[in-house]
Protein backbone atom coordinates (compact mmCIF):
# COMPACT_ATOMS: atom_id res chain seq x y z
CA UNK A 1 0.00 0.00 0.00
CA UNK A 2 1.55 3.71 -1.05
CA UNK A 3 2.43 5.66 1.72
CA UNK A 4 -0.29 8.36 3.09
CA UNK A 5 1.37 12.29 3.47
CA UNK A 6 1.58 11.46 7.05
CA UNK A 7 3.67 8.44 6.99
CA UNK A 8 7.22 10.45 7.16
CA UNK A 9 10.27 9.02 8.68
CA UNK A 10 8.55 10.92 12.22
CA UNK A 11 5.43 9.41 12.14
CA UNK A 12 6.75 6.01 11.90
CA UNK A 13 9.19 6.69 14.88
CA UNK A 14 6.05 7.98 17.06
CA UNK A 15 4.05 5.02 16.00
CA UNK A 16 6.30 2.37 16.91
CA UNK A 17 7.29 4.50 20.18
CA UNK A 18 3.44 4.00 21.25
CA UNK A 19 3.56 0.63 20.38
CA UNK A 20 6.85 0.41 22.74
CA UNK A 21 4.42 2.51 25.29
CA UNK A 22 6.97 5.22 25.54
CA UNK A 23 6.16 8.49 26.01
CA UNK A 24 8.50 11.08 23.84
CA UNK A 25 10.35 12.04 27.24
CA UNK A 26 11.19 8.35 27.79
CA UNK A 27 12.72 7.83 24.29
CA UNK A 28 14.47 10.72 24.06
CA UNK A 29 16.27 9.73 27.02
CA UNK A 30 17.29 6.17 25.47
CA UNK A 31 17.91 7.90 22.51
CA UNK A 32 19.88 10.52 24.18
CA UNK A 33 18.38 13.04 22.02
CA UNK A 34 16.15 16.21 23.03
CA UNK A 35 12.59 15.98 23.72
CA UNK A 36 12.43 19.00 21.60
CA UNK A 37 14.07 17.72 18.97
CA UNK A 38 12.02 14.15 18.76
CA UNK A 39 8.88 15.82 18.83
CA UNK A 40 9.28 18.45 16.16
CA UNK A 41 10.68 15.36 14.06
CA UNK A 42 7.88 13.07 14.66
CA UNK A 43 5.47 16.10 13.73
CA UNK A 44 7.44 16.74 10.94
CA UNK A 45 8.84 19.92 11.52
CA UNK A 46 12.67 19.09 11.43
CA UNK A 47 14.28 16.29 9.38
CA UNK A 48 14.57 12.88 10.55
CA UNK A 49 18.74 12.92 10.35
CA UNK A 50 20.28 9.49 9.52
CA UNK A 51 22.16 9.73 13.11
CA UNK A 52 18.50 10.56 14.63
CA UNK A 53 16.90 7.48 12.91
CA UNK A 54 19.87 5.23 14.31
CA UNK A 55 19.57 6.71 17.88
CA UNK A 56 15.73 5.76 18.10
CA UNK A 57 16.10 2.45 16.00
CA UNK A 58 19.02 1.36 19.36
CA UNK A 59 16.12 2.82 21.52
CA UNK A 60 13.06 0.79 20.23
CA UNK A 61 14.58 -2.42 19.39
CA UNK A 62 14.29 -2.25 15.75
CA UNK A 63 16.06 -1.93 12.90
CA UNK A 64 16.90 1.73 10.89
CA UNK A 65 14.24 0.33 8.01
CA UNK A 66 11.48 -0.37 10.01
CA UNK A 67 11.34 3.28 10.82
CA UNK A 68 12.65 4.20 6.56
CA UNK A 69 9.57 2.02 5.92
CA UNK A 70 11.85 -0.17 4.02
CA UNK A 71 11.73 -2.50 2.04
CA UNK A 72 8.95 -0.57 -0.40
CA UNK A 73 7.09 -3.95 -1.20
CA UNK A 74 4.52 -2.52 -2.89
CA UNK A 75 7.01 -0.35 -5.64
CA UNK A 76 9.01 -2.98 -5.96
CA UNK A 77 6.55 -5.72 -6.81
CA UNK A 78 5.41 -3.37 -9.63
CA UNK A 79 9.02 -2.81 -10.85
CA UNK A 80 9.19 -6.53 -10.29
CA UNK A 81 12.03 -5.86 -8.63
CA UNK A 82 11.14 -8.16 -5.62
CA UNK A 83 11.72 -11.14 -7.80
CA UNK A 84 14.70 -10.48 -8.54
CA UNK A 85 15.95 -10.48 -4.79
CA UNK A 86 14.90 -14.20 -4.39
CA UNK A 87 17.45 -15.60 -6.74
CA UNK A 88 19.81 -14.33 -4.83
CA UNK A 89 19.24 -15.24 -1.85
CA UNK A 90 19.88 -18.85 -3.61
CA UNK A 91 22.88 -18.13 -4.80
CA UNK A 92 24.34 -16.52 -1.36
CA UNK A 93 23.70 -19.89 0.46
CA UNK A 94 26.44 -21.10 -1.29
CA UNK A 95 30.11 -20.05 -1.62
CA UNK A 96 32.40 -22.73 -0.06
CA UNK A 97 31.58 -26.16 -1.91
CA UNK A 98 31.95 -26.83 -5.68
CA UNK A 99 28.97 -27.50 -7.68
CA UNK A 100 27.79 -30.63 -9.37
CA UNK A 101 28.29 -29.17 -12.73
CA UNK A 102 29.38 -31.50 -15.86
CA UNK A 103 30.66 -28.23 -17.57
CA UNK A 104 33.83 -26.59 -16.46
CA UNK A 105 33.23 -22.53 -15.73
CA UNK A 106 35.14 -19.96 -18.15
CA UNK A 107 38.37 -19.06 -17.39
CA UNK A 108 38.62 -16.73 -14.56
CA UNK A 109 39.72 -13.45 -16.77
CA UNK A 110 36.86 -13.83 -18.54
CA UNK A 111 34.12 -14.03 -15.74
CA UNK A 112 36.03 -10.86 -14.26
CA UNK A 113 35.32 -9.22 -17.32
CA UNK A 114 31.49 -9.40 -16.49
CA UNK A 115 32.14 -8.56 -12.81
CA UNK A 116 34.31 -5.76 -14.04
CA UNK A 117 31.15 -4.87 -16.02
CA UNK A 118 28.87 -5.51 -12.85
CA UNK A 119 30.47 -3.69 -10.63
CA UNK A 120 30.10 -0.30 -13.19
CA UNK A 121 26.44 -0.99 -13.37
CA UNK A 122 26.49 -0.53 -9.70
CA UNK A 123 28.11 2.68 -10.18
CA UNK A 124 25.64 3.84 -12.25
CA UNK A 125 22.70 2.88 -10.68
CA UNK A 126 21.84 0.31 -13.45
CA UNK A 127 20.53 -1.87 -10.91
CA UNK A 128 17.93 -4.05 -12.86
CA UNK A 129 20.90 -5.75 -15.54
CA UNK A 130 23.12 -5.98 -12.38
CA UNK A 131 20.77 -8.51 -10.35
CA UNK A 132 19.65 -10.08 -13.19
CA UNK A 133 23.46 -11.57 -14.13
CA UNK A 134 24.55 -11.66 -10.15
CA UNK A 135 23.45 -15.23 -9.44
CA UNK A 136 24.79 -16.87 -12.26
CA UNK A 137 28.41 -15.11 -11.80
CA UNK A 138 28.46 -16.14 -8.12
CA UNK A 139 27.61 -19.92 -9.00
CA UNK A 140 30.35 -19.60 -12.26
CA UNK A 141 33.11 -17.86 -9.58
CA UNK A 142 32.34 -20.30 -6.84
CA UNK A 143 32.99 -23.00 -9.34
CA UNK A 144 36.31 -21.79 -10.91
CA UNK A 145 37.39 -21.40 -7.23
CA UNK A 146 37.20 -24.61 -6.64
CA UNK A 147 38.32 -26.35 -9.71
CA UNK A 148 41.71 -24.06 -10.25
CA UNK A 149 44.72 -23.50 -8.44
CA UNK A 150 47.53 -20.85 -8.08
CA UNK A 151 46.71 -17.17 -10.28
CA UNK A 152 43.53 -18.33 -11.29
CA UNK A 153 42.40 -19.57 -8.35
CA UNK A 154 43.07 -16.34 -6.50
CA UNK A 155 41.16 -14.38 -9.65
CA UNK A 156 38.01 -16.51 -9.43
CA UNK A 157 38.15 -15.18 -5.39
CA UNK A 158 38.56 -11.88 -6.56
CA UNK A 159 35.60 -12.39 -8.76
CA UNK A 160 33.28 -13.79 -6.29
CA UNK A 161 33.91 -10.58 -3.76
CA UNK A 162 32.96 -8.01 -6.94
CA UNK A 163 29.73 -10.34 -6.50
CA UNK A 164 29.31 -9.86 -3.00
CA UNK A 165 30.19 -6.16 -3.40
CA UNK A 166 26.89 -5.55 -6.22
CA UNK A 167 25.17 -7.92 -3.40
CA UNK A 168 25.21 -5.62 -0.58
CA UNK A 169 24.56 -2.68 -2.66
CA UNK A 170 21.36 -3.37 -4.23
CA UNK A 171 20.78 -5.12 -0.86
CA UNK A 172 21.41 -2.13 1.63
CA UNK A 173 19.98 0.45 -1.30
CA UNK A 174 16.44 -1.73 -1.65
CA UNK A 175 16.57 -1.76 2.34
CA UNK A 176 17.27 -5.44 2.50
CA UNK A 177 19.83 -5.13 5.51
CA UNK A 178 19.28 -9.19 6.10
CA UNK A 179 20.46 -9.91 2.83
CA UNK A 180 23.20 -7.06 3.06
CA UNK A 181 24.86 -8.75 6.28
CA UNK A 182 25.26 -12.13 4.59
CA UNK A 183 26.93 -10.44 1.68
CA UNK A 184 29.30 -8.64 3.66
CA UNK A 185 30.11 -11.61 5.81
CA UNK A 186 30.95 -13.77 2.81
CA UNK A 187 33.16 -11.00 1.23
CA UNK A 188 34.67 -11.14 4.79
CA UNK A 189 35.96 -15.00 4.05
CA UNK A 190 36.46 -14.15 0.40
CA UNK A 191 39.08 -11.54 1.11
CA UNK A 192 42.09 -12.80 2.58
CA UNK A 193 41.87 -15.74 0.06
CA UNK A 194 41.74 -13.14 -2.59
CA UNK A 195 44.56 -12.23 -1.41
CA UNK A 196 44.26 -8.24 -2.75
CA UNK A 197 45.14 -5.60 0.23
CA UNK A 198 41.91 -3.42 -1.52
CA UNK A 199 39.35 -6.17 -1.26
CA UNK A 200 40.31 -6.01 2.96
CA UNK A 201 39.53 -2.53 2.60
CA UNK A 202 36.08 -2.79 0.98
CA UNK A 203 35.19 -5.20 3.70
CA UNK A 204 35.99 -2.37 6.39
CA UNK A 205 34.70 0.26 4.34
CA UNK A 206 31.29 -1.70 4.06
CA UNK A 207 31.23 -2.95 7.62
CA UNK A 208 31.60 0.98 8.65
CA UNK A 209 28.55 1.65 6.90
CA UNK A 210 26.45 -0.94 8.58
CA UNK A 211 27.76 0.52 12.03
CA UNK A 212 26.30 3.77 10.99
CA UNK A 213 23.07 2.12 10.27
CA UNK A 214 23.38 0.92 13.85
CA UNK A 215 24.42 4.08 15.31
CA UNK A 216 27.79 2.53 16.63
CA UNK A 217 30.09 5.41 15.65
CA UNK A 218 32.47 4.62 17.77
CA UNK A 219 33.05 1.02 16.11
CA UNK A 220 32.72 2.47 12.79
CA UNK A 221 35.79 4.48 13.22
CA UNK A 222 38.20 1.65 15.12
CA UNK A 223 36.94 -0.07 11.90
CA UNK A 224 38.64 2.53 9.34
CA UNK A 225 41.47 3.26 11.11
CA UNK A 226 42.29 0.04 11.75
CA UNK A 227 41.77 -0.80 7.76
CA UNK A 228 43.62 2.48 6.75
CA UNK A 229 46.62 1.19 9.61
CA UNK A 230 46.66 -1.89 7.76
CA UNK A 231 47.16 -0.55 4.37
CA UNK A 232 49.73 1.81 5.25
CA UNK A 233 52.89 0.09 3.67
CA UNK A 234 51.42 -2.96 1.87
CA UNK A 235 52.63 -3.83 -1.43
CA UNK A 236 49.73 -4.79 -3.64
CA UNK A 237 48.60 -5.75 -7.37
CA UNK A 238 46.98 -2.44 -8.03
CA UNK A 239 48.34 0.39 -5.77
CA UNK A 240 46.06 2.81 -7.46
CA UNK A 241 42.85 1.30 -6.42
CA UNK A 242 44.69 0.82 -2.65
CA UNK A 243 45.12 4.70 -2.91
CA UNK A 244 41.52 5.02 -4.12
CA UNK A 245 40.26 2.76 -1.22
CA UNK A 246 42.10 5.37 1.38
CA UNK A 247 40.60 8.22 -0.17
CA UNK A 248 37.02 6.73 0.75
CA UNK A 249 37.68 5.48 4.01
CA UNK A 250 38.71 9.04 4.86
CA UNK A 251 35.79 10.16 3.28
CA UNK A 252 33.66 7.40 5.48
CA UNK A 253 35.05 8.33 8.57
CA UNK A 254 34.46 11.75 7.81
CA UNK A 255 30.31 10.80 7.67
CA UNK A 256 30.45 9.01 11.02
CA UNK A 257 32.09 12.32 12.65
CA UNK A 258 29.19 14.12 10.99
CA UNK A 259 26.53 11.67 12.59
CA UNK A 260 28.34 11.95 16.03
CA UNK A 261 28.09 15.36 15.23
CA UNK A 262 31.77 16.20 15.99
CA UNK A 263 31.90 18.66 13.21
CA UNK A 264 36.12 19.51 14.10
CA UNK A 265 36.78 15.56 13.52
CA UNK A 266 34.53 15.64 10.39
CA UNK A 267 36.53 18.79 8.95
CA UNK A 268 39.35 17.18 9.83
CA UNK A 269 38.77 14.37 8.09
CA UNK A 270 37.44 15.93 5.11
CA UNK A 271 40.85 18.01 4.83
CA UNK A 272 42.53 14.47 4.72
CA UNK A 273 40.51 13.47 1.50
CA UNK A 274 40.84 16.63 0.14
CA UNK A 275 44.87 16.57 0.18
CA UNK A 276 44.77 13.05 -0.96
CA UNK A 277 42.81 13.19 -3.68
CA UNK A 278 44.80 16.69 -4.79
CA UNK A 279 47.59 14.31 -5.30
CA UNK A 280 45.98 11.39 -6.97
CA UNK A 281 42.76 12.81 -9.07
CA UNK A 282 40.01 11.18 -10.19
CA UNK A 283 40.93 7.58 -9.58
CA UNK A 284 38.37 5.14 -9.83
CA UNK A 285 38.96 1.15 -8.84
CA UNK A 286 37.36 -1.62 -6.78
CA UNK A 287 33.85 -0.87 -7.73
CA UNK A 288 34.14 3.05 -5.88
CA UNK A 289 34.55 6.52 -6.96
CA UNK A 290 37.79 8.53 -5.77
CA UNK A 291 39.08 11.70 -6.21
CA UNK A 292 38.24 15.65 -5.79
CA UNK A 293 34.82 15.84 -6.86
CA UNK A 294 33.51 13.00 -3.90
CA UNK A 295 35.03 14.84 -1.48
CA UNK A 296 32.94 17.97 -2.85
CA UNK A 297 30.18 16.23 -2.82
CA UNK A 298 30.58 14.24 0.81
CA UNK A 299 31.30 17.54 2.19
CA UNK A 300 27.71 18.82 0.53
CA UNK A 301 26.01 15.25 2.24
CA UNK A 302 28.00 15.86 5.94
CA UNK A 303 26.71 19.52 5.94
CA UNK A 304 23.41 18.27 5.37
CA UNK A 305 23.03 15.32 7.56
CA UNK A 306 24.15 17.55 10.36
CA UNK A 307 20.93 19.60 9.60
CA UNK A 308 23.17 22.80 8.50
CA UNK A 309 21.18 23.36 5.69
CA UNK A 310 22.74 26.63 4.53
CA UNK A 311 26.27 25.48 4.82
CA UNK A 312 25.38 22.57 2.74
CA UNK A 313 23.99 24.45 -0.52
CA UNK A 314 27.03 27.13 -0.05
CA UNK A 315 29.46 24.08 -0.54
CA UNK A 316 27.30 22.87 -3.19
CA UNK A 317 27.93 25.99 -5.16
CA UNK A 318 31.55 24.49 -5.84
CA UNK A 319 30.88 21.59 -6.42
CA UNK A 320 30.84 21.03 -10.78
CA UNK A 321 29.75 17.12 -11.48
CA UNK A 322 32.01 16.19 -14.76
CA UNK A 323 29.65 14.81 -17.75
CA UNK A 324 30.60 11.26 -17.58
CA UNK A 325 30.62 10.89 -13.36
CA UNK A 326 29.57 7.92 -11.54
CA UNK A 327 25.69 8.02 -11.78
CA UNK A 328 25.08 6.69 -8.21
CA UNK A 329 27.12 9.74 -6.61
CA UNK A 330 25.79 11.82 -8.85
CA UNK A 331 22.25 11.13 -8.25
CA UNK A 332 23.03 10.84 -4.22
CA UNK A 333 24.58 14.28 -4.38
CA UNK A 334 21.07 16.01 -5.95
CA UNK A 335 19.46 13.90 -3.33
CA UNK A 336 21.57 15.24 -0.50
CA UNK A 337 21.29 19.38 -1.90
CA UNK A 338 17.46 18.68 -2.40
CA UNK A 339 16.92 17.54 1.13
CA UNK A 340 18.70 20.55 2.65
CA UNK A 341 16.74 23.09 -0.05
CA UNK A 342 13.81 21.82 1.53
CA UNK A 343 13.99 22.11 4.65
CA UNK A 344 15.64 25.67 4.01
CA UNK A 345 12.57 26.58 2.88
CA UNK A 346 13.28 26.63 -1.03
CA UNK A 347 10.83 24.09 -2.59
CA UNK A 348 11.02 25.20 -6.16
CA UNK A 349 15.26 24.17 -5.45
CA UNK A 350 14.63 21.39 -4.08
CA UNK A 351 12.04 19.59 -6.48
CA UNK A 352 14.69 20.64 -9.18
CA UNK A 353 17.45 18.77 -7.08
CA UNK A 354 15.11 16.10 -7.09
CA UNK A 355 14.26 15.94 -10.80
CA UNK A 356 18.18 15.79 -10.94
CA UNK A 357 18.31 12.74 -9.10
CA UNK A 358 15.51 11.35 -11.15
CA UNK A 359 16.92 12.16 -14.60
CA UNK A 360 20.75 10.79 -13.50
CA UNK A 361 19.68 7.55 -11.19
CA UNK A 362 16.40 7.28 -11.70
CA UNK A 363 15.93 3.54 -9.53
CA UNK A 364 18.36 4.81 -6.88
CA UNK A 365 16.25 7.65 -6.61
CA UNK A 366 12.76 6.39 -6.68
CA UNK A 367 13.45 3.79 -3.59
CA UNK A 368 16.02 6.02 -1.78
CA UNK A 369 14.56 7.47 1.52
CA UNK A 370 15.84 10.53 1.61
CA UNK A 371 13.85 11.24 -1.46
CA UNK A 372 10.17 9.83 0.01
CA UNK A 373 10.89 12.15 2.87
CA UNK A 374 12.09 15.14 0.83
CA UNK A 375 8.87 15.12 -0.91
CA UNK A 376 6.62 14.39 1.89
CA UNK A 377 7.84 17.47 3.33
CA UNK A 378 7.82 19.48 0.23
CA UNK A 379 3.95 17.77 0.33
CA UNK A 380 3.23 19.60 3.73
CA UNK A 381 4.56 22.76 3.01
CA UNK A 382 3.23 23.51 -0.62
CA UNK A 383 0.39 25.96 0.13
CA UNK A 384 -1.14 25.78 -3.51
CA UNK A 385 -1.06 22.20 -5.41
CA UNK A 386 1.90 22.12 -7.25
CA UNK A 387 1.34 19.47 -10.54
CA UNK A 388 4.84 18.77 -10.63
CA UNK A 389 5.37 17.55 -7.07
CA UNK A 390 2.07 15.46 -7.68
CA UNK A 391 3.76 13.60 -10.48
CA UNK A 392 6.75 13.08 -8.48
CA UNK A 393 4.88 11.52 -5.36
CA UNK A 394 3.08 9.35 -7.83
CA UNK A 395 6.12 8.15 -9.36
CA UNK A 396 7.91 7.81 -6.34
CA UNK A 397 4.82 5.88 -4.81
CA UNK A 398 3.17 8.35 -1.92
Amino acid sequence: MSQSIEEHTGARIARIRKQRGLTQQGLAMRAHVSKSLLSKVECGQKAASPALVAACARALGVSTSDLLGQPYAEELRRDRMDALIQPIREGLENWDVALDWETVPRPAALIRADVQRALVQRRQAQYTDMVRDLPGLIDESVQAVHTSTGEEQRLAYECLAGTFRCVFTVAWNFGYIDLATVALDRLAWIAPRADEPGLAAMYAYLRAQTTMSSGRYDVGLRVIDRALRDLDGLDARRPAGVEAMQGVMHLRAAVIAGRMQDRDEADARLAEARSLARATGELPDFGVTWGPVNVGVHAVAIASEMDDFGRAIELAQDVHIPRGWTRSRAGHHWMDLGRSHAWAGHPEEALDCLHQARRIAPQQTRYHPTVRDTVLALKRQERTRNSSLAQYAEWVGI
